[in-house]
């Protein structure tokens, strides 16, 4: 059984892999909507990440949050409920040339955030797990800046 854990080499932080992800008219970011969730996911070659994973997750908590208190409470309970119902999605990428970058949006109300999330980021997950999913082009994520 596959420990549930997350690493801070499985967060997703550089800009040049966020981007391309919020880019409309992407053909190659995919899409998936589940309740207050949505996942938005790419597909990149391995050595674009900077670590030896095969996945990399961010969490956008949203801007109903008012306060920081309350997005810094969205993300936790956001990357503990992904921490938890992780494990197809990691098996999908273990030994694939290329990786996924995925970023979890919360479009809710932060009152219900913790029941809304338990239900409907494991549904979305597993919809993703499930998912044919392209491989990453050999192109580099992004071309680099002078």
């Amino acid at each position: 059984m596959r420990r549930h854990t997350f690493p801070r080499t499985r967060r997703l932080k550089r800009r040049r892999l966020i981007r391309p992800l919020f880019e409309r008219g992407r053909a190659d970011v995919g899409r998936v909507r589940e309740g207050v969730v949505a996942l938005l996911y790419r597909a990149v070659p391995r050595e674009a990440l900077g670590h030896d994973v095969g996945l990399q997750v961010g969490f956008a908590p949203g801007r109903r949050a008012r306060t920081n208190a309350g997005r810094t409470r969205l993300r936790r309970l956001m990357r503990e409920a992904f921490r938890q119902h992780q494990g197809p999605l990691l098996d999908r990428f273990d030994g694939r040339p290329d990786a996924l970058t995925v970023m979890v949006l919360f479009r809710g109300r932060e009152a219900t955030a913790s029941a809304d999330l338990r239900r409907d980021l494991p549904r979305a997950l597993d919809r993703l797990a499930r998912r044919e999913l392209p491989p990453a082009a050999d192109a580099p994520a992004d071309p680099p800046r002078p």
